[in-house]
């Protein structure tokens, strides 16, 4: 069926609407070769579909019979992704965490493991629908189950990887899966989690504002080779300082940010806070301080939001007063930035050492109210002010805890 307000093409489906030859060698998405995507093995005429492709407008999924436009975030979000080279990304559908395979044209459930179709229009107008299409309820919501979810991308560059359109058998498997485990609600990772989460925010805060919790398993080749960087730096920095400082520490930001870095990594994905209060840097807050970063997560149609709680390597830490303009270490004396040696509220990890400095280890997916929401985003955020040197808000109004609770994950 016709996507809603847009004409089908004339010629077949799974080709474009006008006739265009591949792109020669050397171009950008020039040709396929060693891919798989997420639901299996493309054929030649999805990698011509996606080669042939401008830079979507319009992404659709088949859904009871008819083809309906993806929320706008998840638009942006796959838009992104293809502007960026990536045949396959994860991305917010609601509360439901799917995986959008352009290559195979399909988009999968990664809690059910449903599947259902996805199509698009490019910019100027072309059509790229797949041959064959079909609805296995991928976008209904269910109850939440525990396992491994791998939705798969690719860490090679596509300048490497995309070399030569090949329709034989043999396609090997991706470079890349991003795991991550769904706790289940009613175990004791979970309570954990949640505890830690919910003391660190105000009373009016509650367990039904949590929508899901998810924890970074690094078991596919790229997450086994940024954990190894960032164990190697623990000892080193243990070596050199005779303390590393590990802690864990609040991050919040776009879901899509977020979603990029739990594929590739902080550094990769993570731009650093330019012109910001304490200097160009990635900001975290204190373990018993989420509240205090709650108005750097965007919220998508649901008013669905996402934060990570990260494993950082702080070494020395050198105090970075407001209006700073810094970028780096002052000295080889120090490693990382705070705000406050006696009461912290902000750490600051330069962006040269994120990618070996910062581990993801849990994602909080949360949801709050309209009202509390506006509360939250009503709070001025001294990382983002205009005029930096004024006086830093007093957060603790807003219902501290009494104490920091203590939380402990294997490193």
């Amino acid at each position: 069926m016709d996507p809603k307000g847009s004409k089908r093409p004339v010629e077949e489906e799974g080709t474009a609407q006008s006739s265009t030859e591949l792109p020669p060698v050397g171009t950008r998405r020039t040709s396929v070769r060693n891919l798989s995507c997420w639901h299996g093995k493309p054929d030649q005429k999805s990698c011509r579909n996606y080669l042939n492709s401008g830079l979507p407008r319009r992404v659709l999924h088949y859904k009871r019979g008819e083809w309906t436009d993806f929320p706008e975030s998840a638009r942006e979000a796959i838009i992104d992704g293809f502007r960026l080279q990536m045949p396959c990304m994860a991305v917010f559908f609601g509360c439901q965490l799917m995986v959008v395979d352009l290559l195979c044209m399909v988009m999968s459930n990664s809690m059910t493991n449903k599947h259902a179709s996805v199509a698009w229009i490019d910019e100027a107008d072309r059509c790229f629908f797949p041959w064959l299409s079909f609805d296995g309820g991928a976008d209904e919501p269910s109850e939440q189950i525990s396992g491994p979810v791998r939705p798969q991308a690719y860490s090679v560059p596509a300048p490497q990887m995309v070399t030569e359109v090949i329709a034989v058998d043999g396609i090997g498997p991706p470079a890349l899966e991003a795991n991550i485990l769904n706790l289940q609600r009613d175990s004791v990772s979970f309570a954990l989690m949640e505890k830690l989460f919910l003391l660190g925010m105000p009373s009016f805060v509650e367990p039904e504002n949590v929508v899901c919790i998810c924890e970074c398993v690094p078991e596919d080749t790229n997450g086994q080779v940024q954990y190894q960087a960032f164990e190697s730096q623990l000892r080193s920095m243990r070596e050199k300082r005779g303390n590393a400082n590990a802690k864990h520490l609040w991050f919040g930001s776009t879901t899509q940010e977020i979603l990029r870095i739990l594929t590739y990594g902080f550094g990769s994905a993570v731009a650093p806070t330019a012109g910001a209060a304490f200097g160009s840097g990635i900001y975290l807050t204190p373990q018993h301080r989420p509240f205090s970063s709650v108005n750097l997560c965007s919220v998508d149609g649901n008013g669905v939001q996402c934060m990570l709680l990260c494993q950082v390597i702080l070494g020395n830490m050198e105090q970075v007063r407001p209006g700073s303009l810094q970028n780096s270490p002052s000295s080889d004396e120090y490693d990382s930035g705070v705000d406050d040696h006696a009461a912290p509220t902000c750490f600051v990890v330069w962006a040269s050492h994120a990618n070996t400095r910062i581990h993801p280890r849990c994602v909080f997916i949360f949801r709050l109210p309209p009202d509390l929401q506006e509360y939250f985003f009503d709070l001025s955020d001294v990382r983002f002010d205009k005029n930096p040197i004024r006086k830093v808000p007093d957060f603790k109004r807003l219902s501290d805890p009494v104490s920091e609770p203590t939380f402990s994950l294997h490193a």
